[in-house]
């Protein structure tokens, strides 16, 4: 199956807390608070304890499903802190995506974006 080498432009994100989390909506937005898994806390200085640990200066996390096998999600930082962050995608011939970038430069330019 031949893929698209082209990323396409989809939208942005904004950013608020320097942080980009990564995962499947299903497991963080929960009606009941004991169904929220523990390693993400209930609130967010639980989530901040949990991300960074001893260390602030933290570049990415794993984050494990209750039962310890990873997957749950993924946070990294953004590398400029708050903002909004330029999303592509890459889609094979069928038009499903295949990878998605998030583009943390806010200072590149058009010609370079087109080359991603």
């Amino acid at each position: 199956m031949s893929k698209n080498k082209y990323w396409e432009k989809i939208g942005s994100v904004g950013v608020d807390a320097g942080l980009l989390w990564l995962g499947d909506p299903c497991y963080i937005l929960h009606v009941k608070a004991d169904e929220i898994p523990k390693e993400l806390g209930k609130t967010w200085n639980e989530f901040c304890d949990n991300l960074y640990g001893d260390s602030i200066n933290q570049t990415k996390h794993q984050f494990n499903y209750d039962l310890g096998h990873p997957g749950l999600g993924v946070c990294v930082p953004t590398g400029y802190g708050d903002g909004e962050y330029s999303v592509y995608v890459q889609k094979n011939k069928e038009g499903r995506v295949m990878k998605v970038l998030v583009d943390f430069d806010q200072d590149m330019n058009e010609e370079e974006e087109n080359e991603i």
